[in-house]
């Protein structure tokens, strides 16, 4: 996530869903995965913000982003006090951009990823699902010291929330890849934890944008539930289900 994101279409679709859930009763932490603006014009979809068909949805967020972003105030910290997520805490520290250099420079920025997780895993102990928010979604095994690996959640980091007992949902797009890809990158967690329920949705406004979960088996149908009355709501004119085929998991072997 970056400041500059902030308020555009994507996140008002995203807020929707995790107000929806949190009004369902679940208590939500947020792991923004937050990392420096650039020059880019990515996140400057606000049109929607003059359009009263979108406000229907939720009509209080709405018109809280678009007073935040009227005021440029473009800050998920300042988004996180306003309390538009009942409940939620939230880890604001940001995934600093990393680059080349020496060997002992790649092991001081593993280090340094590796301390900001376990930080962000001591802020978001006790809520039932963890919300991760990276730039781009997610990618196997364990960070690297990539110039991009601020960028992306990783599965090892997704499993530390998971083994200790608490669900997951990330966010992640699509992006160039094909269907096979797709279906392949929505396994990883699969791969990682077969005995993990796994479920999604997707928004379809501005590019695709989807949440998928990871949660333990015995909760698989209260979130199923829980997706299915979002989907009843007049969100459910914007998102649609994520789903995951059976023999996904054999597809990456």
């Amino acid at each position: 996530m970056k400041n500059q994101y902030f308020g555009d279409v994507g996140d008002y679709g995203k807020y929707g869903l995790l107000r929806f859930l949190a009004k369902q009763g679940l208590s939500i932490a947020v792991n923004w995965y937050l990392t420096p603006n650039d020059e880019s014009n990515d996140g400057s979809k606000r049109d929607y913000l003059k359009d009263g068909h979108y406000r229907a949805c939720d009509p209080e967020l709405f018109d809280v982003l678009r007073e935040m972003c009227n005021q440029q105030e473009k800050d998920v910290c300042h988004f996180g006090q306003r309390g538009m997520i009942p409940g939620a805490i939230y880890y604001s520290k940001m995934v600093e951009p990393q680059s080349g250099g020496t060997n002992l420079a790649v092991v001081l920025r593993r280090a340094a990823r590796k301390r900001w997780h376990q930080k962000a895993l001591e802020a978001c102990a006790g809520p039932v699902l963890v919300f991760m928010d990276p730039d781009n979604g997610l990618k196997s095994g364990m960070p690297s010291a990539g110039k991009n690996a601020c960028k992306y959640v990783y599965a090892s980091e997704v499993c530390d929330y998971y083994d200790r007992g608490q669900d997951v949902v990330y966010y992640c797009h699509k992006g160039r890849r094909k269907d096979v890809q797709w279906e392949k990158a929505k396994g990883i967690l699969r791969k990682c934890r077969p005995e993990a329920a796994m479920l999604g949705v997707t928004y379809h406004r501005g590019t695709q944008r989807s949440y998928l979960f990871m949660v333990h088996p015995q909760k698989e149908l209260c979130y199923r539930a829980m997706l299915e009355r979002f989907l009843k709501t007049q969100w459910g004119a914007h998102f649609t289900e994520e789903c995951f085929k059976p023999d996904e998991q054999e597809d990456l072997k």
